[in-house]
């Protein structure tokens, strides 16, 4: 089971993917400014909880250099495709705690 606050969370951070801003911003702004703040045994469902914990452990994979912070670090090594496959993650998990929601 989810939370609402899980949902919600995935939901301003889909916002922020179709925001203003270069991809590499948007991808930054959706996991510091939302999903960093979900608790995955709380606000995430079982069945894909695993595969986001991955995820956010990937985003801050990248040590800091200087004041950027580990997910700017990562996002600044990311390529094109590695990008657009984040920003697929996250609407991918949108989606499936959408589709639990309405089951």
């Amino acid at each position: 089971m989810s939370s609402d606050y899980g949902w919600e969370k995935l939901h301003v951070a889909v916002h922020s993917l179709c925001g203003s801003g270069s991809q590499p911003e948007r991808l930054v702004n959706a996991v510091t400014s939302s999903l960093i703040h979900i608790t995955p045994e709380n606000d995430i469902p079982k069945d894909i909880r695993q595969e986001f914990e991955e995820f956010m452990k990937e985003m801050t994979s990248v040590p800091a250099e200087s004041d950027e912070g580990t997910i700017q670090a990562t996002v600044n090594k990311m390529d094109e495709i590695a990008l657009s496959n984040a920003v697929e993650k996250i609407i991918s998990f949108y989606d499936s705690v959408c589709r639990q929601m309405d089951s």
